[in-house]
């Protein structure tokens, strides 16, 4: 995101203990994926890997099923390999789309809501065709798509679950939908009786040079929503506390610096 920018090491380290720290003492079930190696080793002039951001590398319907990323970034791709041998060593069914060079998925681009089996996703690195088969393999009921200026949706939005895991708001930076996006997500709402909240540009990922504060990247959880900095909007902080929603701050201001935040340094099985 800040291009030249090399993170401060131990205040990268500091900061990744407490968000683990953080997800110990929510999830009772927590595997710390190892930085493979082999991706330093392999023709590293030519690959510019991001696997830290694990978010990108699969999405899963949380119920078995998992479909394995196929990126635009070619010199991604030697990631995809990587992931789906350590899923394969897993209790899920891992899924592959066609190899077809027209389907394109990240993870990062999606939000899977599991009560209500909704998947939300984004069309940046996306595509509609892999999203439409993302869907498809993953048995979900209802597909919303949206198209962002952001590389990924979950820069720039968040759903919000409460106790029961149900799906109880939105968080969007309207500014940053393109129009039909924003309609068809406005529709979506009301149907479904959910408050629809805009923030600001810089709780987004920004825009241009301007480096927002990415506290829409959040990790929702039943009554609990992880993030990396606080809402400035009051509408948000209202909402949230109207629904006994647990907001949990953990600054990472360093992972910031290569775009991504709590939901992108974390996925679910």
């Amino acid at each position: 995101m800040v291009e030249g920018t090399i993170p401060n090491q131990l205040l990268l380290e500091s900061e990744w203990n407490a968000l683990r720290q953080m997800l110990k003492e929510t999830y009772d079930d927590l595997d710390i994926i190892p930085f493979p190696s082999k991706l330093d080793d392999l023709n590293s002039d030519s690959w510019k890997h991001d696997f830290i951001f694990v978010r990108d590398l699969f999405v899963s319907n949380q119920n078995g099923d998992v479909v394995v990323a196929r990126f635009r970034e070619k010199e991604r791709q030697a990631e995809e390999e990587i992931i789906e041998e350590w899923l394969m060593q897993q209790d899920v069914k891992v899924h592959k789309l066609p190899f077809d060079k027209n389907y394109f998925v990240e993870g990062g681009e999606f939000y899977f809501c599991p009560q209500e089996n909704i998947l939300f996703a984004g069309t940046g690195r996306n595509n509609t065709i892999g999203n439409t088969k993302t869907a498809e393999l993953l048995n979900v009921g209802e597909l919303v798509e949206m198209s962002t200026e952001a590389f990924h949706l979950d820069t720039v939005f968040t759903p919000v679950l409460n106790k029961q895991n149900e799906l109880c708001l939105v968080i969007v930076c309207t500014q940053l939908l393109e129009y039909e996006s924003l309609q068809r997500l406005q529709t979506f709402t009301k149907t479904k009786g959910i408050q629809l909240l805009d923030i600001p540009l810089e709780e987004t990922i920004g825009l241009g040079t301007q480096l927002g504060s990415f506290a829409a990247n959040c990790l929702p959880l039943p009554g609990i929503l992880l993030g990396s900095s606080a809402f400035v909007s009051e509408s948000v902080n209202l909402a949230l506390a109207e629904h006994n929603i647990t907001h949990s701050i953990v600054p990472l201001t360093q992972f910031r610096l290569s775009g991504g935040s709590v939901h992108c340094l974390t996925n679910e099985l």
